[in-house]
């Protein structure tokens, strides 16, 4: 970066066009260092550049000057609208191709519209129905015993029908508290389940031949999965591949749904024979209820679940679910016919959110970054007096202009309530003093050890610092009030009035 920094600077300044250095260097360099500061790739460079209230004053105190104009010819701006045109590329080429996702006529389209739209809804009523259905108070008697049939779902993938093996209830506890003092709070309780899924390891999706089979020999022995080890198994698209029954370990909202079937669990499920019988025994469950109609727990009959607002869901279920199976696209349409035109409505649907999303990112981008922090940092000069409605820089504002090394509202507010009138000079140096030392406290009362004199100019300025803060959020600026107050740090000011004394 050094060398980046000295090889341009004089090309910038029209010294050096083509930008030379002479670089001495105390000690044995190894070559493929050297090669790599020559022609290696530079760090980025991103702007940070932002305005401060005494740069501002200073350019509205300018006849016929505009900050906004600063604004637009800043390299930060000119960073965020280099990327414009590139998203726009982007969002145009998507909405080419959702242009070409053929819904059929326009009748064609309106049914997917219609049903896509109760469907969408539909999954919500049945999301909101699992987070009341799944509520430990509910399930947890459910899933005491091995068998029960589970949907599951690990890391984003649904793994379809899995046994139940075991759970586990953990009482979480969490401590808390300052240093010195530790608070123990009692958390929610934690629950894991153990559950047998069918998968497939996908180290056998890119190893074939001989590796494959030696690999085969051995797979009956591994009895622990992971999302990351291994991937759904799907039956009838996977049957050429080695699928097994392995135990994952997972948590309570991971599972979708609970059915009222339970199976027999053999005693040993490490041996690959107990697990090969779980697995026949859901192969056999899935054959008997096809198409997604495994018996499930039901709320109210089963589970006893006495919910005012379940039941208006359930309600809201049912109804819908109706509605889908009378649409025209389920009584007029073959199931292959309705799932395309369906899929291809939400495909289409999906490319015009995204085009939309990067129009607006890009729109984000060409508008002047801080345009809203300009007026917000504005309307703080005018609640403050340093200008006035009409945009004149008034005394307060002329004060500002002339203060460049630390917080420039703090210190005119300083000015202006009299503070420094009745200090002695050497009470005055080491009140500036917490004004520019940018250490902060380590001690939460920064006050300890200030003598009497110090102390009651010293509560002032925090006095205004917090009102000028205050001010600075009711304007609508995002800052800690807080951090603000306790960024004037006293950590100088006994060390400067001690030597000033002496």
């Amino acid at each position: 970066m050094q060398y980046t920094q000295m090889s341009g600077r004089a090309g910038r300044r029209g010294k050096d066009s083509r930008g030379i250095v002479i670089q001495m260097i105390d000690e044995k360099m190894e070559p493929a260092v050297c090669k790599g500061m020559l022609y290696g790739q530079t760090e980025n460079l991103n702007s940070s550049y932002h305005i401060s209230y005494n740069m501002l004053l200073n350019l509205m105190r300018v006849e016929d000057v505009d900050p906004e104009y600063l604004l637009r010819a800043s390299f930060h701006q000119f960073q965020r609208e280099q990327d414009a045109p590139a998203l726009i590329s982007q969002a145009e080429e998507l909405e080419r191709e959702s242009e070409q996702v053929d819904l059929g006529s326009n009748d064609a389209a309106q049914l997917a519209l219609e049903y896509y739209q109760m469907d969408q809804q539909l999954l919500l009523i049945r999301k909101k129905i699992k987070n009341i259905v799944q509520k430990p108070d509910y399930v947890w008697k459910f899933l005491q015993q091995a068998g029960r049939i589970l949907d599951v779902s690990v890391d984003g993938e649904s793994y379809g029908w899995g046994a139940l093996v075991a759970c586990q209830k953990k009482q979480g506890m969490e401590a808390g508290g300052e240093a010195g003092r530790m608070a123990t709070l009692s958390a929610r309780p934690q629950y894991t389940l153990r559950v047998l899924l069918m998968c497939v390891d996908r180290h056998f999706d890119c190893v074939d031949g001989k590796e494959k089979e030696e690999d085969a020999d051995n797979s009956g022995l591994l009895w622990r999965g992971s999302g990351r080890e291994c991937r759904p198994a799907k039956l009838g698209v996977d049957d050429n591949k080695i699928i097994h029954m392995r135990e994952f370990t997972i948590s309570l909202d991971q599972v979708e749904r609970i059915s009222a079937v339970r199976i027999f669990m053999p005693q040993d499920l490490t041996s690959s024979a107990g697990r090969k019988k779980v697995e026949l025994s859901v192969r056999e469950l899935i054959k008997r209820f096809p198409d997604d109609t495994v018996p499930l727990l039901d709320p109210v009959k089963d589970m006893g679940i006495m919910d005012r607002a379940l039941g208006t869901l359930l309600n809201r279920a049912q109804a819908l679910s109706e509605r889908l199976s009378q649409h025209k696209l389920s009584t007029d349409y073959e199931e292959e016919d309705r799932i395309r035109m369906v899929n291809a409505y939400e495909k289409k649907s999906d490319l015009q959110e995204q085009a939309r999303t990067l129009r607006e990112e890009a729109r984000s981008c060409q508008i002047i970054v801080m345009k809203d922090d300009l007026k917000k940092m504005k309307k703080v000069l005018k609640r403050l007096g340093h200008v006035d409605a009409n945009g004149v820089i008034q005394t307060k504002g002329r004060t500002a202009c002339e203060i460049n090394t630390s917080d420039e509202l703090v210190v005119v507010e300083l000015i202006f309530a009299g503070v420094f009138n009745d200090l002695a000079p050497e009470q005055i140096a080491t009140l500036l003093s917490c004004m520019t030392y940018d250490e902060r406290a380590k001690d939460d009362d920064s006050t300890s050890g200030l003598k009497p004199l110090l102390l009651k100019p010293f509560h002032k300025l925090r006095e205004i610092a917090r009102s000028v803060v205050k001010t600075q959020i009711a304007c609508g600026i995002e800052t800690n009030e807080e951090d603000f107050v306790q960024k004037f740090n006293p950590g100088m000011y006994v060390h400067i009035y001690c030597l000033l004394e002496v």
